[in-house]
Order: structure tokens, then sequence, then C-alpha cells
């Protein structure tokens, strides 16, 4: 019951992982697509979170997840 609870859990953290990723490449993009190119700032929060985020799928990735 517990692993089900885990797994579970897991996935929902790799999910946003995800999720957060993806907003910043479509953050990026659409700032490189405007008329005047602007430069694609992150603040330190952010920047500590998508290297997380990057992290955290790349373990996923090579490991996967078990219990």
């Amino acid at each position: 019951m517990s692993e089900f609870i885990f797994n579970k859990v897991f996935l929902m953290i790799f999910l946003m992982c995800v999720l957060n990723c993806l907003n910043h490449i479509f953050n990026m993009i659409r700032r490189l697509r405007e008329e005047v190119p602007s430069k694609y700032v992150l603040n330190t929060t952010e920047k500590f979170l998508l290297g997380i985020s990057i992290s955290y799928i790349i373990t996923t990735v090579f490991t996967g997840i078990i219990l």
C-alpha cells in the first residue's frame, strides 16, 4: 500500500518537473521570436528550481523510480 502511494507521489513530482522545464522552454522561445528579442532572465529561485527539475528528470530517465 505504501509503495503505491510513493509511486504516485514520485510520478506527480516527475510530471511537475517536466511541466516546469516545458514552461521555461516555451518562455525562452517566445522571447526569441519577438520583434525585438529580449534577454531571457531568471532569478535565483527560478534557476534553482530549473536545475533541480532537470537533474530529477535525468536521474529518473537513467535509474527509474525504484522502491
